[in-house]
């Protein structure tokens, strides 16, 4: 956990306006610095089964893992959190895989992952799917996570634009997921945290409602613990299609003033060109 910060983190999920059953898992764990967001998919059981496998299972490997961090040097740790998120939604997609060839009515059933595990004075990111992770820093907003989607693979190879793909009816459509086949490679990034900053990690009943600009002017507008409900009181009101699951994430200061920071490594969040609302 971040050693030299306090963290607050405020969760709240709900079912939309449609659909029956909420296929979304979360976990907020202080104790150990971990924050999840899973989305699952494959039908009402096979949907929530895989999402909550995967919260589980991460779970599980993150604290069996983080136990022999404790005696490394500092920058082999850092380099250790990462390999151990990414072995964790590997044993996830494993377990979920395993689980629907033995069950028929699980068969074909997957999860988005999007996490954060704070470690001393940086969050590690783990990233399957669509689900989103946002970072708030000094006014601005940036999304740290890309989303392993046919959409947005079409519009980085130039095939449709930003706009085309906003008002297309296959926002539905992953390339990646926990628990669809047995090996999942994840995305695993690294980013830099100072007091005052915030993220927000979110399903994609939330992002498919709300752009980048507006959501930066919603947390200069509000205090981080109103935003949760805020965002999910936006997706409700425009649809409400899917369920809706958002946890933010806070770091103040609570360290001893009389200390120096200490000097840091840029990390990608560092260095991503901001977005003014």
């Amino acid at each position: 956990m971040v050693r030299e910060m306090r963290l607050s983190a405020w969760p709240i999920t709900d079912v939309g306006r449609v659909r029956s059953h909420n296929e979304d898992s979360h976990l907020v764990n202080d104790e150990l610095g971990l924050f999840l967001v899973a989305d699952g998919m494959g039908g009402h059981a096979g949907g929530a089964h895989a999402s909550r496998t995967c919260v589980d299972v991460v779970s599980r490997v993150v604290q069996r893992g983080l136990q022999g961090l404790s005696d490394m040097p500092r920058e082999i740790a850092q380099s250790a959190v990462n390999d151990l998120l990414g072995a964790a939604a590997s044993e996830a997609s494993a377990r979920i895989f395993d689980h629907a060839q033995h069950e028929p009515t699980l068969h074909g059933m997957g999860t988005t992952l999007t996490g954060m595990l704070f470690h001393q004075e940086r969050a590690h990111i783990v990233h399957v799917g669509d689900s989103r992770c946002y970072l708030f820093r000094s006014g601005v907003a940036r999304q740290l996570t890309n989303d392993h989607s046919w959409l947005n693979e079409q519009v980085q190879a130039g095939l449709l634009t930003e706009e085309e793909a906003a008002l297309s009816d296959l926002k539905h459509i992953i390339t990646r997921s926990v628990g669809f086949e047995r090996e999942v490679q994840a995305d695993v990034l690294t980013v830099n945290v100072s007091p005052g900053d915030a993220f927000l990690l979110c399903s994609d009943g939330l992002c498919n409602y709300i752009e980048l600009d507006e959501l930066a002017e919603l947390a200069r507008q509000h205090f981080y613990a109103d935003l949760p409900r805020v965002c999910m009181d936006i997706a409700l009101e425009r649809g409400g299609e899917d369920n809706i699951t958002v946890v933010v994430i806070g770091a103040s200061n609570g360290a001893d003033r009389r200390r120096g920071p200490r000097p840091q490594r840029k990390t990608i969040a560092d260095t991503l060109p901001p977005v003014d609302g």
